[in-house]
């Protein structure tokens, strides 16, 4: 039932409003979304995407990630997508593969190629004591960096973070806020990308 079809794919995609428009007068996020509608139309038990999310407002691309984990958890489909933004291919895919010139260089879970990387990242906004801070990190040779007067960001290793905690209260260094950023797939190709140049 082509017509069916038509008005739930249509539907699925928020393409309503655009529906009666020729393809060139679309945006280039119109343009995405037509684009994922017409490669759904036939049900397909395996999608190739490529950037499926690029040129979308970050409420649709929002949406449009949702739609494909629902529809890989409810048919079964295969998707396989080329991206470069690493945040979405950590939140869609089971399994990652990195090329370069041609070569597999990497083929694992996004968790796993993540943890092969070991610093993470104690992000404190300083309170007191940012020269002590500082020259804590100078004296013990760990890299940091001021991302302002009272904002600084200290690479270590996960195991290391209690130790490196305990060692800045001993110091007299007070803060009003902390995050600590465990290692991403992004962390993981940047670290390998600058291996490479």
């Amino acid at each position: 039932n082509r017509k069916k079809r038509i008005e739930e794919v249509v539907e699925i995609f928020r393409l309503g409003e655009i529906y009666n428009k020729s393809f060139g007068q679309l945006s280039a996020g119109q343009q995405t979304r037509v684009n994922l509608a017409k490669a759904f139309l036939n049900s397909p038990q395996l999608m190739l995407l490529d950037e499926p999310t690029a040129s979308l407002d970050p409420d649709v691309a929002s949406y449009i990630r949702e739609f494909l984990l629902s529809e890989k958890e409810k048919f079964g489909i295969s998707v396989i997508i080329t991206s470069h933004n690493m945040s979405e291919v950590e939140e869609l895919c089971d399994r990652v593969i990195f090329v370069n010139h041609g070569r597999i260089i990497s083929d694992d879970t996004p968790t796993n190629l993540a943890k092969k990387i070991e610093t993470s990242h104690i992000e404190l906004m300083i309170k007191d004591g940012v020269k002590r801070a500082v020259a804590y990190c100078e004296k013990n040779n760990i890299f940091h960096r001021m991302e302002s007067k009272r904002y600084i960001v200290i690479d270590v290793k996960e195991k290391e973070i209690p130790h490196v905690l305990r060692d800045l209260i001993n110091e007299g260094i007070t803060y009003d806020e902390i995050s600590i950023e465990k290692p991403t797939l992004e962390d993981y190709f940047l670290e390998y990308a600058k291996e490479k140049k």
